[in-house]
This record gives structure tokens, C-alpha cells and sequence, in this order.
């Protein structure tokens, strides 16, 4: 197995890993293409990616945001080979991320209404502040709930942590009509494609945005996340970055 498989191969979202795949190539390409030789990961020198970045920014004119994407996959498989290379990206002005209305995310859910598979899987978002990807990677063991509470153990978050997350009354409502509905199949995920497979991040992401042009919003799973974030700092919680959201534990 090359480098790059190797280190793709520890990667826990499908999504990363395909775009840190694309990066990956695409500097191996360039590298080739100057130097004559293949990449030697373990030789591989600042000055060497600093050229890169600025071929990026002044042949290719890149944004700053696809800039620092290509130095994050170069940087980590780096790092999955004991290196570390000090290389700043170009800064990027990330707007303010803002959060749907009490009366937004009503429309959102009503748009929902429909599909008990889908209003859990917003509500995990939206009220539980769950990623895509943790989203998809569900398996039914993972929820326990009883009348009065209910967790859920979080497996493969953000550094590859498990966490325990504590569920309000909504999501375990939500939760509870999706697990009296769902096809009883050998398939332990805990949310379905149609086809009886698992989601994937890609399907969620898709109806998120499709529940946003019928509502009227603008949706995405990261904008429900963000919801969580906002309703937690509002009432004295902290917001970490790797999920750290409040009352959410690792184990």
C-alpha cells in the first residue's frame, strides 16, 4: 500500500477522504511534473510545499479556502508519518454562520412531516448537534432510551472519538416513531436507505437541502449543528470545537 492509501484508509468520513484523495493526487502531479521524480513523503520539505502553495495561489489562482483544503491533506498525511511541516496557509474570511429561526426550523420540520426516518435524522442534528457523518454511522445499539431519558454513543466523531450524547424529549420522540416504522431488516443501521442499505453522507446532505427549497430556508447539516451551538452558548454552555458541544462526553 503507497502513502497516500495508507493514510486514506484511516480516515473515518468517506467524504474527506475522497477530497483529501483529489488533493493528494493533484500534488503528486504537480511535484512530478517539477521535479522529475516521485514524491518521497518522508523527504519532503517546507520550502518544497511553500512552491506548491504558491503555484496555487498565483498560476492556479485559487481561493484561500482550496488552498488550505490541499495543505490539510498534505499536512495530514504528514502527520500520520511522525512529521510535521510549518507551513501557513493563506488566510481566509469565513462569514458568520447563521442560525435558523424558531420559525425557520418549524417550517423545516414541517416540510419533514412526512418521513419519521428524516425528522429524527434532523432532530439528531438540530437538537443533539450530531455531524452528517456521525449521523449515517448510527447502528441500533448505539441508542438507549427509556420514558423519562435517553443516550446515544457516538462513534468515529472528530478525532475518532466516541462520546456519549444525552437526547431531550423531542429527539427521543422522534427517535421512537422511527424505530416503530423501520423495516425489520438484518441490516443494524440505525437510519435506511430505500434500498435497505445504509444512508450516506451525500443522501442526508440532499434532503437537508431539499426540506430548505420546499421550506424556504437555507439548510445544510452543518446550519442544524449550528443551531445546537447557538441555543447552548445562549444559555451558559460551552462550545467546543470536536464536538464539544455541552454534555457531550468522552468516553
Amino acid at each position: 500500500m503507497n502513502p497516500i492509501d495508507d493514510f486514506l484508509s484511516t480516515l473515518t468520513s468517506p467524504r474527506t477522504a475522497e477530497r483529501y484523495r483529489s488533493a493528494l493526487e493533484e500534488f503528486t502531479e504537480w511535484y512530478t511534473s517539477t521535479s522529475g521524480a516521485g514524491v518521497d513523503w518522508n523527504l519532503l520539505t517546507a520550502v518544497e510545499v511553500k512552491d506548491y502553495t504558491a503555484y496555487l495561489q498565483t498560476v492556479r489562482r485559487l481561493s484561500p479556502a482550496s488552498v488550505n483544503l490541499r495543505l490539510a491533506a498534505i499536512r495530514s498525511l504528514l502527520r500520520q508519518l511522525g512529521r510535521t511541516l510549518k507551513v501557513k496557509g493563506p488566510k481566509q474570511v469565513t462569514p458568520p454562520l447563521r442560525a435558523l429561526s424558531a420559525r425557520e426550523l418549524g417550517r423545516l420540520f414541517a416540510a419533514a412531516e412526512g418521513s419519521q426516518r428524516d425528522t429524527a435524522i434532523l432532530n439528531l442534528m438540530a437538537r443533539a448537534g450530531l455531524r452528517v457523518g456521525e449521523v449515517v454511522r448510527l447502528r441500533l445499539g448505539d441508542v438507549e432510551m427509556n420514558g423519562r431519558s435517553g443516550w446515544l454513543t457516538v462513534r468515529g466523531g472528530k478525532g475518532n472519538k466516541t462520546r456519549r450524547v444525552p437526547l431531550n424529549g423531542e429527539v427521543r420522540q422522534s427517535l421512537k416513531a422511527w424505530l416503530d416504522e423501520r423495516p425489520k431488516v438484518t441490516e443494524d443501521w440505525l437510519f435506511l436507505s430505500r434500498s435497505g442499505g445504509p444512508l450516506a453522507e451525500r443522501d442526508v446532505q440532499r434532503m437537508v437541502a431539499e426540506y430548505g427549497r420546499v421550506a424556504g430556508v437555507e439548510a445544510t447539516p452543518h446550519t442544524l449543528r449550528h443551531i445546537f451551538a447557538t441555543r447552548a452558548i445562549e444559555k451558559g454552555g460551552r462550545c467546543g470545537h470536536a464536538c464539544g458541544y455541552p454534555r457531550a462526553f468522552p468516553d
